[in-house]
């Protein structure tokens, strides 16, 4: 369950830090790093679903 938690957060961290140059770079019509805004965005929107379904997906039970 560690294992999760620790992914999930990961993920949802570099969606994050894919998402927030990807899209002001949309708006601006710039490139970021020297990346495409719109690889970017998706690449960042990918991984911040992904790591949001991980984080859904944990069940918290009690101890028997």
């Amino acid at each position: 369950m560690e294992t999760k938690k620790i992914m999930g957060t990961v993920l949802v961290a570099f969606g994050l830090l894919g998402l927030v140059p990807g899209v002001l770079g949309l708006f601006e019509r710039q490139e970021f790093f020297g990346i495409n805004s719109w690889a970017l965005t998706i690449l960042g929107g990918l991984f911040f679903m992904s790591g949001v379904g991980i984080i859904q997906s944990i069940r918290s039970r009690p101890d028997l």
